[in-house]
């Protein structure tokens, strides 16, 4: 699944870009959804599959989730602020970068506010937290607001990676899928009940039908990650079947068809019936290209893009870099570009560590 994998996180670069020659593909927002079913199926297999006997401690499986995802976040996060501050100085204060709310505020931090917006720039939790909250020019502290749009300045605006919000969602999911996934069904689709239970709830009763409580909002999210967990108990069941293979052909096809050509249906049911495809072809899709090298590689670009993309918007847009094929396709091919080096000199030295650690099954 590396390549929809990688596809999806190109989704999110051009919702923070342009269209590439008229394509938009899914959209940041069915992307990140999309993201954390796949999410959701690969921590069930892993759980289920490699993280027991020995390698059973739930030390073990938080540890190397995080080795997973903050060794190229930092390096991005160094990157960006070391970035932001040659912008500041090559365009004598006009552009900062990810800096630019903590130059403008800086005498409305409190203290209290500051070490937290540390905190969560380094730390990644929180982070989703911070759509939720806006800051008070007056006194320097943060309040709660349902309504992040309608607070200035927006507080999402402090986070140097401001797309790592999703990772900080990721992240709690992490530190609760041990006592989730290896569930048997009827308790999964309870959990998946309560969710969308207070889904509609938000919605329809609390009137909250706007931005971050669409998309940002854990609680409900959680939905999408326990599809992927009945997505992991088909593939358990079927994977063995005749027509396993052919099932991940077609599979695998429609999602490539849909996620090429979503923008193009003027249907509101067609997230729906992409969730569903989705929710249905995974098992099929990773039974038939697990054992596809070129696919796994492709795959594991899927993160330092999607974690590094910002970096190089910013570059590209206020260091008003000469764009070639548009804004969006010289982002994504910058992007591209900086992902296979963030693979190759850190995840994939990481990867030999983690590794390492399963095959040691350490504790």
């Amino acid at each position: 699944m590396g390549l929809i994998r990688t596809l999806l996180a190109i989704s999110v670069v051009i919702a923070h870009s342009s269209s590439v020659f008229g394509i938009d593909l899914v959209g940041g927002q069915i992307a990140v959804q999309a993201f954390y079913i796949i999410s959701g199926f690969y921590m069930s297999l892993i759980l289920n599959e490699k993280y027991i006997g020995a390698n059973g401690s739930y030390k073990l499986f938080i540890s190397n989730r995080f080795l997973r995802l903050f060794p190229i976040y930092w390096v991005v996060l160094i990157l960006t602020v070391l970035t932001s501050y040659g912008i500041y100085e090559f365009t004598g204060g006009e552009h900062s970068g990810m800096l630019a709310s903590y130059i403008e505020h800086w005498d409305h931090l409190g203290n209290g506010s500051f070490i937290f917006l540390v905190f969560t720039n380094l730390g990644v939790f929180l982070q989703d937290m911070l759509l939720f909250l806006g800051l008070d020019l007056q006194t320097g502290s943060l309040f709660f607001t349902d309504s992040f749009i309608n607070t200035e300045p927006k507080v999402y605006k402090f986070l140097m990676i401001p797309q790592g919000w999703t990772i900080g969602i990721e992240l709690m999911f992490y530190l609760i899928a041990p006592f989730l996934v290896r569930n048997k069904l009827p308790i999964v689709l309870m959990l998946i009940a309560l969710s969308l239970g207070l889904r509609f709830f938000l919605y329809y009763g609390a009137d909250l039908t706007y931005d971050p409580w669409l998309y940002r909002f854990f609680p409900t999210e959680l939905v999408f990650f326990l599809f992927g967990n009945i997505s992991y108990k088909m593939y358990v069941k079927y994977k063995k079947n005749k027509a396993a293979k052919n099932l991940g052909i077609a599979g695998l096809i429609l999602i490539l068809l849909m996620t090429f050509t979503f923008k193009f249906v003027p249907y509101n049911w067609v997230m729906f019936a992409y969730f569903t495809l989705f929710f249905l072809a995974i098992p099929f899709v990773f039974e038939l290209s697990k054992s596809w090298k070129w696919d796994r590689w492709i795959g594991e670009l899927s993160y330092p893009i999607y974690i590094s993309h910002m970096l190089v918007v910013i570059v590209v847009s206020q260091m008003s870099l000469p764009t070639y094929g548009g804004f969006g396709f010289t982002v994504i091919a910058i992007t591209l570009a900086l992902a296979v080096i963030l693979n190759k000199f850190v995840a994939e030295r990481i990867e030999v560590i983690r590794q390492k650690r399963v095959q040691l099954g350490e504790k």
